[in-house]
């Protein structure tokens, strides 16, 4: 067992690997539940793959449909039946990257963690349960389709990439649901599903000890084959965006926009990833964020309704997304250009930012579910957890941010918008 040590932060995360699983575990005695989260490193992206030198190629959506029937225990009965005698609250959501299954429970946490490892590992699939989500999955995917903001999310993907799976729906489309089939199912699950491409992240009142044995007893009694030797396909992304404007139209009153930078990562070769992560942040809170001049100026002159700003890492690329509702759509899109175009930072605000930044990393130890967030970021991304964040947030100078905002390219941009069908 390792004790991986928070710097800065006076925690404690410890760490160690159960016959190719890796485990987290942050123990909190201040609280009275535990959140556990089992994630495998499979999403909806992911259909393309070379499994011990054979090519597949799977129906998009594929992601999804699993994590409905991995609940499965028998043709008639799910995992959630165990779960809801301890009133504990069992889910899992699927996600471009990667598939999360989660308990939260205030008892019994041995047991629910005992169970949530059985479930997940030990699957039952057959075509009748394939036929019965199926249909479910078909009327969700309808549903969500018919939403306007998915509708926005969805269409701006596909303006920003040509090549990328992030264009598709999580759930795929309805056709591609039909066309998902038990041997499907078996075939990632076998391929994906395996101790070493998954980690567990448990967080909350319990023993590190106790746990680290639960798992290892567990795993033991678990007939685990060899790890498969999995490669997954590679795309190569044009850097240009794929549509740089479109407008759709949607059951909504105002319009609502979305607009992105498209960067790629090479402007940024001589940046270590973390640290890139965290200054670009630091540019999007300072020019975009909730007390930015922009926001309080189109809010000050009701020229919007709502902003958000996010910033994301997408494989070869760095997206920087204002999402906002306005009614005033050309003249809210040219403020925006325009403030990509003069991104800026001075010396007093970068040291609010920073010091603002740092206490919302104190305060996420005070929420189970911010600190099991965390860890599965820091190891979706980077296999570990990150244990300096504030050493690296405190070192990080005016003319570092300086550097990567010159290296930012403003002209690359998608902009979708959604118009109110009345328009």
């Amino acid at each position: 067992m390792q004790e991986i040590e928070i710097k800065g932060l006076k925690e404690v995360i410890y760490y160690d690997v159960i016959e190719g699983l890796p485990v987290y575990i942050w123990k909190n005695e201040k609280v009275k539940g535990m959140i556990s989260s089992l994630n495998v490193r499979y999403g909806s992206i992911h259909q393309e793959f070379r499994v011990n030198g054979k090519n597949y190629k799977v129906p998009s959506g594929i992601a999804h449909f699993l994590e409905h029937l991995n609940f499965y225990e028998s043709d008639t009965t799910t995992a959630t039946g165990y779960f809801s005698e301890y009133g504990s609250e069992v889910n899992a959501y699927t996600t471009f990257e990667y598939t999360s299954y989660y308990v939260y429970t205030t008892n019994h946490y041995l047991e629910n963690l005992n169970h949530l490892i059985d479930f997940v590992l030990t699957p039952h699939f057959s075509k009748k349960i394939v036929n019965k989500e199926r249909s479910i999955i078909i009327e969700e995917t309808r549903a969500d389709e018919d939403m306007p903001e998915s509708n926005l999310y969805y269409t701006h993907y596909q303006d920003l990439f040509h090549k990328y799976k992030y264009r598709h729906q999580i759930t795929g489309l309805v056709e591609d649901i039909k066309n998902i089939t038990l041997e499907d199912i078996e075939l990632v699950y076998q391929t994906f599903y395996h101790p070493s491409n998954m980690f567990l992240v448990v967080c909350g009142n319990v023993n590190q000890h106790e746990v680290f044995k639960l798992v290892q007893d567990n795993l033991n009694k678990k007939d685990i084959l060899p790890s498969p030797i999995v490669k997954l396909k590679k795309y190569k992304e044009p850097a240009r965006v794929h549509t740089k404007y479109e407008e759709i139209v949607g059951n909504v009153e105002n319009p609502k926009v979305k607009i992105s930078l498209k960067i790629p990562l090479n402007n940024f070769k001589n940046w270590d990833e973390i640290t890139l992560r965290l200054i670009t942040s630091l540019i999007v809170i300072s020019n975009f964020g909730p007390t930015s001049d922009l926001k309080e100026y189109l809010m000050e002159e009701e020229l919007i309704s709502y902003m958000s700003a996010s910033r994301s890492f997408i494989e070869d690329y760095i997206l920087i997304t204002i999402t906002l509702e306005t009614k005033y759509v050309s003249e809210v899109i040219d403020k925006i250009k325009e403030s990509f175009q003069n991104l800026t930072m001075t010396e007093s605000n970068l040291e609010r930012k920073i010091k603002s930044t740092i206490a919302t990393l104190v305060l996420y130890y005070d929420d189970i579910n911010d600190v099991n967030e965390t860890i599965l970021t820091d190891v979706l991304y980077f296999h570990k957890v990150i244990d300096n964040v504030k050493e690296i947030l405190n070192a990080i100078k005016l003319e570092d941010v300086q550097k990567v905002i010159q290296a930012i390219d403003t002209e690359n941009l998608a902009i979708t918008v959604l118009k109110p069908k009345s328009e």
